[in-house]
């Protein structure tokens, strides 16, 4: 081989070893961007499989069967009459700062009094305190608290006030917070779908990436063998005009 080839040929090899080593890096690159991915629905599988729901007993306490799985707690149990058909609460949501929680507001008098005797500035409404979820996330996290209204004797003479209650007391709000079951299965194969084309994706790439380690080494070796044969055939060129 030619010097001049030689050279080509070796211009040739670094694009090529350049080109193996760009490669390389993309895969390194994407496999950490799955596992990365990996993280994160790891995660949402975990807290799917840790969550906890709310559960409300609408029958009464003395009832056997106190906790039915399948009863979430809503904002009309909280709400709705202890003398109702189906006896709820009786108490009311506040906020932090204590206004009172509704979906919507009610229908105020000429005084701008509600049927419980408050001005408009004292509710606060939320559109969502209707859907289930938003309802429990509000309640666990602090966002929201339960009041009951609670009588008093003082001198033979009774009273009551609205008191915050601790949701998680079921003797008192006939709620319980379990672990919710409803929705593992679907997490489960959901998670099971996702590491399976994880796996599937990360072995290809790896064994790609272990491809291109070998491809390194040959053009390296070549590369090696290349330059070689252009210093030897530099020096015969020199020895020729020495």
């Amino acid at each position: 081989m030619g010097m001049s080839a030689s050279q080509a040929r070796f211009l040739i090899l670094t694009a090529q070893k350049n080109n193996n080593e760009y490669q390389a890096q993309r895969i390194t690159h994407e496999r950490m961007v799955l596992a990365r991915e990996t993280e994160s629905w790891t995660m949402e599988y975990n807290d799917k499989m840790n969550n906890k729901v709310l559960l409300f007993n609408a029958k009464t306490a003395a009832d056997a069967d106190l906790y039915n799985y399948n009863r979430r707690l809503t904002y009309d149990d909280i709400v709705r009459s202890e003398l109702d058909e189906n006896p709820g609460l009786g108490g009311r949501l506040v906020t932090t700062s204590g206004k009172i929680v509704v979906p919507e507001l009610p229908t105020f008098d000429e005084n701008g009094l509600s049927a419980d005797g408050l001005t408009q500035d004292k509710y606060f409404v939320d559109p969502e305190v209707n859907r289930t979820d938003s309802l429990q996330r509000a309640i666990t996290e602090g966002i929201y608290f339960i009041e009951l209204l609670k009588y008093t004797s003082d001198i033979g003479e009774g009273g009551s006030s609205w008191q915050k209650v601790d949701y998680s007391n079921t003797n008192e709000t006939l709620i319980s917070e379990v672990m919710d079951k409803t929705d593992d299965a679907a997490a489960q194969a959901d998670y099971d779908e996702k590491q399976s084309l994880f796996q599937n994706k990360d072995k290809s790439l790896e064994m790609r990436l272990k491809q291109l380690e070998s491809e390194h080494k040959a053009l390296e070796t070549e590369m090696e063998s290349v330059k070689k044969v252009i210093q030897e055939d530099v020096e015969a060129s020199f020895k020729t005009f020495g």
